[in-house]
């Protein structure tokens, strides 16, 4: 089986299943049905992708035996069924974050999947954004010598696009669980050392009339890695001026800046070392070389700045045991009990210790 034969289902037509969906196509890899809440959601994003099969039923599309693997794209609060239901099926999925709405989900997903040998890929795109994964790369060479602290913000007015976002009981939190899901993943891949401890606020600075059941707008937290180094995190739905996704990474020997929202190439770098070929190696045989050393601007190795193109291409891999999966319903699990290690340190005024 090649790419092109593989056919995957997507449940969910919101924006996150319409991204996936460009995604696939990007790479020819088809689609062979969606799935949404209503027939009408479901019959318009099919004709607006080229695909001829919809349903508005779900387990419908996951015991479609000509549906090979499943993109779970939906609200917090039915990750759990549709991935026990994928499980129970035999069908490879790719799940959204956060892996579910607790550690208890979480957990039993995880178990289950494990049981049962189900590929599965849990789908941080962060972990495949070119701009984090050159940071990543820049890291692992040395170029800021030893990572001392990390700098991790998602910030924007709110949800708006998709009301359920503000109802903890449907999510499982409010800003924390929906995009600090994102930093604490990204803060550990970056560091390259485990969380070992959390202090966190969190309240509701702005958006009163929305946020239901607890959820918040807004939370901070430091963290303390078991290197320790140490990060400070920013998450907020109460910000103006659109999405802002940003990362710092400072080291005894070099600072990073990345923004994969605004900047084009979205990374700026300081290296007093420097990275790959020395600049005077390299303009011996490139005269107009940028050099390494000091402040740079270095481009990603793609124009795809959010990753989820990259995101379903490495499903689509997994599924066709090309490759294995590099963020893993483990990797969906940990950062759920950071997020909630967070949420108790808010509740309790103490810092927590994340096992």
């Amino acid at each position: 089986m090649t790419a092109k034969q593989v056919k995957v289902g997507i449940i969910g037509t919101g924006f996150m299943g319409k991204s996936h969906a460009e995604g696939y196509q990007l790479f020819n890899i088809e689609i062979g049905m969606f799935a949404s809440r209503t027939a009408d959601n479901a019959k318009a994003v099919a004709e607006q992708f080229g695909i001829e099969r919809w349903t508005d039923n779900w387990l419908e599309l996951i015991h479609d035996p000509e549906i090979d693997c499943v993109d779970i794209t939906v609200p917090n609060h039915l990750h759990y069924e549709m991935a026990m239901a994928c499980i129970e099926a035999g069908k490879p999925f790719l799940i959204e974050k956060p892996l579910a709405r607790n550690t208890e989900e979480g957990e039993a997903i995880v178990r289950a999947a494990k049981e049962k040998g189900i590929v599965a890929v849990y789908a941080e795109n962060m972990r495949f954004k070119p701009a984090l994964i050159r940071t990543k790369e820049l890291v692992e060479q040395g170029a800021f010598g030893k990572v001392l602290m990390l700098r991790s913000n998602e910030i924007h007015n709110g949800p708006f696009h998709a009301p359920w976002f503000w109802d903890a009981n449907l999510t499982g939190g409010g800003a924390a669980i929906d995009m600090g899901i994102h930093g604490v993943n990204t803060l550990e891949w970056i560091m390259g050392s485990k969380i070992k401890r959390v202090y966190a606020e969190t309240g509701v600075l702005k958006w009163t009339e929305h946020c239901k059941n607890g959820a918040e707008d807004t939370a901070m937290a430091v963290l303390r890695f078991e290197n320790g180094g140490i990060a400070e995190l920013v998450i907020s739905w109460a910000i103006s001026g659109g999405m802002d996704v940003r990362l710092e990474v400072f080291g005894d020997q070099g600072t990073a800046y990345v923004s994969t929202t605004h900047e084009a190439g979205g990374l700026r770098i300081f290296s007093h070392n420097g990275y790959g070929k020395s600049y005077e190696e390299e303009a011996s045989l490139k005269p107009h070389v940028v050099p390494t050393k000091g402040w740079t601007f270095p481009a990603p190795k793609d124009v795809i700045q959010q990753g989820h193109a990259f995101e379903v291409k490495h499903f689509i891999d997994c599924v066709l045991g090309k490759d294995t999966p590099s963020s893993t319903l483990e990797d969906g699990l940990r950062s759920l009990q950071i997020v909630e290690a967070m949420y108790e340190s808010a509740r309790t005024g103490m810092a927590v210790e994340v096992k």
